[in-house]
This record gives C-alpha cells, sequence and structure tokens, in this order.
C-alpha cells in the first residue's frame, strides 16, 4: 500500500448506514436508495456509543449531489471509479439518498445484484480531522460529520449501526481497537472487515475489459456470484449474531415474530428519564433531543413565544401521566366516583344540553313533557321538554417540584417522589374543589350548587351533634332514583357520633340495620357506604355530613398531566424545577332542587346537614 493511500485511510472514518433499496429500472441502470444517516439520542446511540440528531453537522444541503462509490474508493480495483452520483433528503428519520446507477460492465452488475439481493449497505465517509464529537454521559454525540462521499459496501448495514475509521476495513487489529470508545466493542467489525477483504480479493481475480493490467482468472458469472454471495453471508451473519440474540423467541407454533419498533415510539421508563430527557433538551439548547420527545410535544404559553421546548413544549410519557393521575381517579372520595367527560384535543370550554326540570309535577317533567290518558276521539296537547345549557371551561392545577442533579440521577427515588407528591397534591385540590370549590380556580362545588338540599337541625338539638332524625330526613330528601348510587361523605370527627347513635340505648338509637359495619371495616348507613374524608367541615358545621350521588356531578378533564421544566430557578443550588399542570373543570348535572310529584319538601341528588349551633 502507498504511503498516500495509507494516509487518506487513516485519516477517514465511516459510519455504516441501512440497507441499500434496490429498483432495476432496465437492463443498463438501476436506482438505489436508502438511509445514509439515520438520527437517534444518547439514550439509543448506535454500537459505538454515538450518535446523529437533526442539528448534526453533515456539510450537505437538500438536493446535495454525493458521488457514489464501492467500499469508498479503497477495493484496490475500481479505486476511485465513480458509479454514479446521489441526491440528498432530509426528513425526520435521517438523511435518505437515491442514486441512478449504469449497469456498464460485469463488475458494476455483478454489484447490482448484490443490492437486488440485500447484501449491500450505504457507508458514508467524512474526514476525520474535520469530525466533532461532543461527550454527553455515555454516550457521543456527533457534532460536525462533512459527508465527502456516499459509497456501497458489503459490510452489514444492522438496525444499530456503526462509526468506525476507514483503517478497520483493513486491519483487524486496529478495527477492534478503536470500535470501544464511548460505547460498547463494535459486534462483527473483525469478521466484517475479514469478508470484504475476501471479496476484493475475489474480484481483483475477475476479468475486467477495462482494467487489462490485473491478473485474471477464468470464473463464470454464477461462480462469481456464489463465492460474493458466500463471503457476504458469513460476514452478516457473525456481525449481527448479539442483534439475534435479543430478536423474539418462536413461539409454541413455530412461527417467528420479528418486532420492528421506531424508537420515538419505545416510551420512557420512568419519571426521572422522561424528565432527564427533557433537562438534556434544554441544556443542549435543543441541539441534543431524545427522538421520544417528539410525539409528546406541544405549544407552550409563553406570551407570543410558542416554541421553548424546555418551558412547556412536552407533555409527560402518556403511561407516566396516568400513574400521576391515578390517585385522583380511584383514591379522591369525590372524584372517583364522579362521572367524568373527556376533553378533545382542540377544546378548552364548551358546553352540553341539560334538562331543565325543577318539578315532578304533571306538565312539569323533563322540564314540560306532559302525558295524557286518552279516551277515544280525544284530542291531544303538544308538549316538549326543556332544557339548559351547561357551560364548562377548564381550570388549571400546577405543582411545582425542586430535584437536585444527584436526585435525579436517582431515577427510582425520583420517581417515587414526584408520583406520590405531585400525585397527592393534585388530587387534594381536585376533591377539596369538587366539594367545596367556588367554580373561578377549579369546579364548581357541590356546596354552591343551586340543587345542593340543605336539612336543619332538630328542635333543641345541641351543637357538634348528630342525631337519628337528620339522617332520616337526610334520606328522605334525597331523589329515590338517585339513592342505589348515593354515598355518604362525613368529617372523622362525625364517626364517633353516629357510633354512639348505634351503640347507646335510648330514644336517638339507631337499629342495626341502619348503621352497619362490612366485614372489612367499613361504615354503612341504610345500606349505603360511609366515605370518611378530610373535605366535609368540622362536626356541628355544615357540610359535615354529605348525602350525594356523585354521578350526578359532570367532571371534565384534557387528557393527563402536562410536564414542563426550568434549570434557571435554581440554578446556584444545582436544582431543576419541574413543573406539573392538570387542567379540569366540574359542577353538577341539576341546577335546581326537584319538587316532588307528591309532597312539598323539595329533594335532590345532594342533601347536606345544616350547622348546630
Amino acid at each position: 500500500m502507498d504511503d498516500e493511500r495509507r494516509k487518506l485511510i487513516e485519516d477517514t472514518q465511516v459510519f455504516f448506514g441501512d440497507a441499500v433499496k434496490f429498483e432495476r429500472l432496465d437492463e443498463h441502470s438501476a436506482r438505489l436508495g436508502g438511509y445514509l444517516v439515520r438520527y437517534s439520542g444518547p439514550i439509543d446511540p448506535d454500537i459505538t456509543g454515538d450518535f446523529f440528531t437533526k442539528e448534526s453537522d453533515l456539510g450537505i444541503v437538500e438536493g446535495a449531489q454525493l458521488p457514489v462509490y464501492y467500499q469508498h474508493g479503497m477495493d484496490g480495483v475500481l479505486k476511485a471509479r465513480r458509479l454514479g452520483r446521489a441526491q440528498a433528503k432530509f426528513d425526520d428519520v435521517g438523511l435518505w439518498v437515491e442514486a441512478q446507477i449504469a449497469l456498464r460492465d460485469e463488475y458494476e452488475k455483478a454489484l447490482a445484484k448484490l443490492a437486488e439481493e440485500g447484501k449491500l449497505g450505504w457507508s458514508s465517509g467524512a474526514a476525520g480531522h474535520l469530525v466533532e464529537r461532543t461527550s454527553l454521559g455515555k454516550a457521543w454525540w456527533v457534532k460536525a460529520w462533512p459527508i465527502a462521499e456516499a459509497s456501497l459496501t458489503p459490510e452489514p448495514a444492522e438496525p444499530r449501526n456503526t462509526v468506525i475509521p476507514l483503517k478497520s476495513l483493513f486491519s483487524n487489529q486496529q478495527g477492534r481497537a478503536t470500535a470501544g470508545r464511548g460505547g460498547p466493542e463494535a459486534v462483527g467489525n473483525t469478521a466484517a472487515s475479514e469478508a470484504a477483504t475476501q471479496i476484493n480479493l475475489d474480484i481483483r481475480e475477475i476479468t475486467m475489459k477495462n482494467e487489462p493490467n490485473l491478473k485474471t482468472v477464468q470464473m463464470t458469472a454464477e461462480e462469481y456470484r456464489q463465492q460474493i454471495a458466500g463471503a457476504a453471508k458469513a460476514a452478516a451473519e457473525e456481525a449481527l449474531k448479539a442483534y439475534r440474540q435479543g430478536e423474539p423467541a418462536v413461539d409454541s407454533a413455530g412461527v417467528h415474530v420479528q418486532v420492528i419498533q421506531d424508537e420515538a415510539d419505545r416510551p420512557f421508563k420512568s419519571i426521572a428519564e422522561n424528565c432527564a430527557a427533557v433537562k438534556t433538551l434544554e441544556l443542549s439548547k435543543g441541539q441534543i433531543a431524545d427522538p421520544r420527545l417528539r410525539r409528546l410535544s406541544v405549544k407552550a404559553v409563553l406570551g407570543a413565544n410558542e416554541g421553548i421546548h424546555g418551558e412547556g413544549g412536552f407533555l409527560l410519557e402518556p403511561a407516566l401521566a396516568k400513574e400521576l393521575i391515578q390517585p385522583l381517579h380511584e383514591e379522591g372520595p369525590f372524584s372517583s366516583r364522579a362521572r367524568r367527560l373527556p376533553v378533545g384535543a382542540d377544546s378548552n370550554y364548551g358546553w352540553i344540553n341539560g334538562v331543565d326540570e325543577t318539578s315532578r309535577a304533571t306538565g312539569s317533567r323533563w322540564g314540560g313533557i306532559r302525558g295524557y290518558r286518552l279516551t277515544e276521539g280525544e284530542s291531544i296537547t303538544a308538549s316538549k321538554p326543556k332544557f339548559r345549557r351547561i357551560n364548562w371551561e377548564l381550570k388549571k392545577y400546577g405543582v411545582v417540584v425542586y430535584a437536585t442533579d444527584e436526585l435525579l440521577r436517582d431515577a427510582s427515588q425520583f420517581s417515587a417522589i414526584v408520583q406520590q407528591g405531585a400525585a397527592e397534591e393534585i388530587n387534594f385540590m381536585a376533591n377539596d374543589d369538587i366539594l367545596n370549590g367556588e367554580g373561578t380556580g377549579g369546579p364548581k362545588g357541590i356546596l354552591q350548587s343551586g340543587a345542593l338540599v340543605t336539612v336543619a337541625k332538630e328542635s333543641g338539638q345541641t351543637a357538634a351533634t348528630v342525631v337519628s332524625e337528620n339522617l332520616h330526613k337526610m334520606w328522605q330528601r334525597m331523589m329515590p332514583r338517585h339513592r342505589q348510587n348515593a354515598a355518604w361523605f362525613i368529617n372523622s370527627e362525625v364517626e364517633p357520633e353516629l357510633d354512639n347513635l348505634y351503640l347507646t340505648a335510648g330514644a336517638d338509637s339507631l337499629e342495626p340495620r341502619y348503621v352497619t359495619y362490612t366485614p372489612e371495616g367499613v361504615m354503612r348507613i341504610k345500606g349505603r357506604p360511609v366515605v370518611v374524608n378530610e373535605f366535609c367541615a368540622a362536626l356541628g358545621t355544615v357540610s359535615d355530613i354529605v348525602l350525594a350521588d356523585m354521578n350526578d356531578y359532570l367532571f371534565w378533564e384534557k387528557g393527563g398531566i402536562d410536564q414542563a421544566q426550568s434549570i434557571h430557578l435554581e440554578f446556584l443550588t444545582d436544582q431543576t424545577a419541574f413543573r406539573f399542570i392538570y387542567r379540569c373543570d366540574g359542577q353538577t348535572a341539576m341546577n335546581a332542587a326537584v319538587t316532588p310529584y307528591k309532597g312539598s319538601s323539595t329533594q335532590s341528588a345532594f342533601v347536606a346537614l345544616a350547622t348546630r349551633s
């Protein structure tokens, strides 16, 4: 090898792209396409620890024409013979190149045959002294990769790709030594290099009409094809051995399932990992972007600015947002029983129709529908229902959690803190507003609804007490159709009063069928569950006991939790602020108590015991 060629090999680096896509146009030409460079991120670099992003400087622009060679012009036969030109096109996946080549002789036809059989891959070459890498944790972001040419190569184009020096293709020892920088050892470099060398040796023995000085050996096209195919197959099998170990197993039916997954579809494993990806994007000024953030991007509300990702441009991973909101839906005493209504992607407010019914008297049911008992030939007076508009507009809750960089690196601890702390706080605010809210900063509470019925204290009843008549009358004021879904909501201070009613003999004693306990210790009054919570008022105050059918409470929510971060608030203390936003609204479906068909005491789906003082 001459000194000039050796120096060129020493100074050149190559990146193995994807497999070549082949389309034969006619007998004398073919079209080749494929990704020369694929984007990824610091969490999923290639097997040498390198990764490219949209911000990587590839030294070319959209539509650029790259010369196409075989093995970077270093195979020893054609050398710098240009096979064609590849046109560059950028998209969200990476750099796609497409070239049309002429099939002028046996050599080019043999290469076309290999491409058609899926045994060639794309590889880009860049001058090593112009390549720039930036360390990011255990990975290396390729900041600059000025592409000089696109090559066809028998090196396996495997899913994890590889960045290696060009000399690795010609020196097995050097290839092994350079593969491990910044990441795991490059699987298959040695075997691939040996296969490439063997292919080059085979090529040197082929009779080439335009290379009369080469040693010639008579060889049929079929023999040549078999040798090339065999060498390429051996290299591919060796290089992909480790990758195949991670493929899905064969099931009992003997069917092999292969899953091809876009990295952007791979979910974050924890809240900490999700937050760390957003922080990395902000620290790198948008240059280091985890591909999984693309599907989570939303517009930020920052005045006229809608593009600062690190300050509000990303959602929390849907599965992780579900973890945060789960306590609200499963543990909240009121929210877990409310009728939840979804909100569309482009909606923040709206309205629905509700029946405007305030009386069950004839002619008033459903707001005005009236039926008739008819005799023969008697006419019917027309009637119609009356509706009212129930307007809603999303309100917003916010929680900010601070985390040091040390805590952020401890994924399990940080995730536990955020999941419990942020979820409990959002859960608390939402349930407090469902009962007590004014309807301005959160849902409109039951106690603010026009449908609430308040049962007065008994004559002579002293403050901070509960008597059996209170419960009897509350039950009577609950509309019959709502009783099967109703529940009693009480402050913990009320429990001793209810136990005294059950245990103490006398005028105020309740029979066991009114107050009972399940084997699990859950109290029931008149067969309906009693839910002890911290949102009902203290003993003796209105709402210390509430009887409600929460299925008649409408609760709107939009998606899950919006998450954003800032490194600036506590920059000097090495802390990052993570903000969680949850939007919802709610109100009772009824807007007024209903006068029964018989009797004068109004009834509702929401009944509270008045203050006793």
